[in-house]
């Protein structure tokens, strides 16, 4: 079996610091263009599948919060 790909594959946990700057972007803005999100994940030294997957994550968990459908908007 060839493992060489599993690294690229592997989750990556973010940290505490990642965590707060996140929050606090999420605090402002609920929603993100792509090229922000690119943005953010430079800024912060991480990939942008990371960011992408926390702040849907966090979304879902906001909307839960408000009485609204994870999926609110979506057909």
């Amino acid at each position: 079996m060839d493992f060489s790909n599993q690294s690229e594959n592997a989750h990556i946990s973010l940290s505490d610091e990642v965590l707060e700057i996140l929050e606090a972007q999420f605090n402002k803005v609920k929603t993100l263009h792509s090229t922000d999100l690119e943005l953010i994940a430079a800024e912060l030294g991480v990939r942008d599948v990371d960011v992408k997957i926390w702040y849907t994550k966090r979304l879902a968990a906001w909307r839960r919060s408000q009485g609204l459908s994870d999926c609110f908007g979506q057909l």
